[in-house]
């Protein structure tokens, strides 16, 4: 991925958090929906977990280089 789309990416996800203060749920049915910004920092939270959890099913799931020789 060229350098500038990974600043462009950042960027918008560092953006949608400050955006969230701006927007309000209009009926807060959720406690999380009380809190500006719950959803983005909620997805950002998720999106780094499953990549942790890949990490670790990797790391158990591979083979060595050598396995079926």
């Amino acid at each position: 991925m060229p350098r500038y789309l990974k600043r462009l990416f950042f960027i918008l996800i560092i953006l949608c958090i400050p955006a969230g203060f701006l927007t309000q749920h209009e009926h807060a049915v959720f406690l999380w929906h009380k809190i500006p910004s719950a959803d983005a920092m909620f997805g950002v939270l998720g999106a780094l977990l499953i990549l942790l959890a890949i990490k670790i099913v990797a790391s158990f799931a591979s083979r060595k280089e050598d396995f079926y020789d």
